[in-house]
């Protein structure tokens, strides 16, 4: 196997492709979850469960994606020759998840299957993708990763109307099946080209990681505004069906709304990645913090028909999943460019993220009760015990632009260090 050219040549443009397909795949599921809760609900085998169980089958999902990151990927990189097992086994995870969901009846039985085995299937077929973007990709890797990260947001676009049709149509059980055919007919055909640009023995490197990054003060910024930005940015995706029909729009309502907030996510995935490569990346934190608390607090808010609830959708759904297109640059001012120790530092970024995933699902139901403006206004503020669950993702939004503040610690740092 020769070493193939970075940014550029068939193999470089199947990578991405194919990457972009996983992506596609293994995301979509999570971030349609909503239209599961919602279904789940009136569900005779979860109806008496309860809201913050169901919520958490979802956030889990999703979070522990992001949480076993930087496990997966230091072991993968100390034994890269496993990345293909590793994917395989992935598959096989991501679809025995699936079909044990199809049989669960009880709301334990989904948070181990749904919730817990697919999402570890979901890492092991993932993360070992992802650490090729490094190599195949060096001075595009801003715009690579995010139309990589835009197969989210395709999938989040149709993936809500296939389930949302399946599960009124045939129900839970026949839904899951379909959905674990699918996923291992679309999934096998891309491991092929999902492979390292040089031979895995040129590549092999047994050093530690180097965890000088700890000590670097931008690092820890970056991080907090990453976690904090984690923390809210899941909670609009999960609740919005529901939210929908609690304002009696509808379930189709609630299912175009969330499409509209995933399919916004391309072009915001694709424009932000190509902004942190062009730009300096404080510009692109701005823009996806402050832009995303904005309409959560302004539109969101004060939603009370479809068409508001609509134009929030689209907004935040072009800012909010967008910030994942930043990590590659997350990683380069923290050290470097080195493939290894990148792919090692993006885990922990995207780690950040997943606590964040798995906090905003009990920090959601603790905040989903009746407050002062409860019935007091017909806004969305009013609506149940939506409005501190709505302030409360517009803040942790509005706190992650202190991430802007990183280029003004990292002059302290290195004058301190001259």
């Amino acid at each position: 196997m020769s070493v193939q050219h970075q940014d550029g040549g068939f193999h470089a443009w199947a990578y991405l492709v194919s990457a972009w397909l996983v992506e596609l795949l293994v995301w979509s599921f999570p971030f349609s979850y909503g239209i599961f809760l919602n279904f789940y609900a009136t569900d005779p085998n979860f109806e008496h469960s309860s809201s913050a169980s169901l919520a958490l089958v979802g956030s889990l999902s999703s979070g522990v994606l992001y949480l076993t990151s930087p496990i997966i990927l230091p072991i993968i990189n100390r034994y890269p020759w496993h990345k293909r097992n590793a994917m395989i086994l992935g598959v096989i995870l991501c679809v025995s998840g699936l079909v044990g969901a199809a049989f669960s009846t009880k709301v334990w039985h989904l948070i181990i299957t749904q919730g817990i085995l697919y999402s570890i299937g979901g890492s092991l077929l993932y993360f070992p993708m992802t650490t090729y973007l490094f190599e195949w990709f060096s001075a595009k890797k801003g715009i690579a990763n995010g139309v990589i990260y835009s197969g989210t947001g395709v999938g989040g676009v149709v993936t809500p109307f296939v389930v949302e049709t399946l599960l009124e149509k045939y129900g839970r059980r026949t839904t899951l099946l379909s959905l674990a055919v699918a996923f291992l007919v679309l999934s096998v055909p891309c491991l092929p080209f999902i492979k390292p640009r040089a031979p895995v023995a040129q590549v092999v490197d047994i050093r530690s990681i180097n965890t000088r990054f700890l000590s670097f003060s931008p690092f820890w910024i970056l991080f907090a505004a990453n976690l904090f930005q984690g923390l809210g940015s899941f909670l609009p995706s999960l609740y919005l069906p529901t939210f929908a029909s609690d304002l009696n729009l509808g379930t189709t309502s609630g299912t175009l709304a969330l499409a509209f907030l995933n399919g916004a996510s391309v072009p915001g995935l694709i424009f932000l990645g190509w902004l942190s490569d062009a730009f300096d990346i404080r510009w692109s934190i701005l823009i996806s913090s402050l832009g995303s608390a904005l309409a959560v607090f302004f539109l969101w808010g004060f939603s009370e028909k479809l068409a508001p609830l609509l134009a929030f959708a689209c907004i935040y759904g072009f800012l909010a999943p967008s910030w994942s297109a930043l990590w590659p640059r997350f990683v380069a001012t923290s050290d470097g460019d080195d493939p290894r120790q990148a792919s090692s530092l993006m885990g922990i970024f995207i780690a950040g993220r997943g606590i964040g995933n798995v906090l905003a699902a009990p920090i959601a139901s603790g905040l989903l009760h009746p407050w002062y403006l409860t019935n007091k206004s017909t806004a969305a503020y009013g609506l149940k015990g939506y409005g501190p669950l709505i302030m409360f993702t517009g803040f942790t939004l509005l706190v992650s632009s202190l991430g802007i503040s990183y280029r003004s610690i990292e002059r302290q740092w290195r004058h301190q260090h001259e």
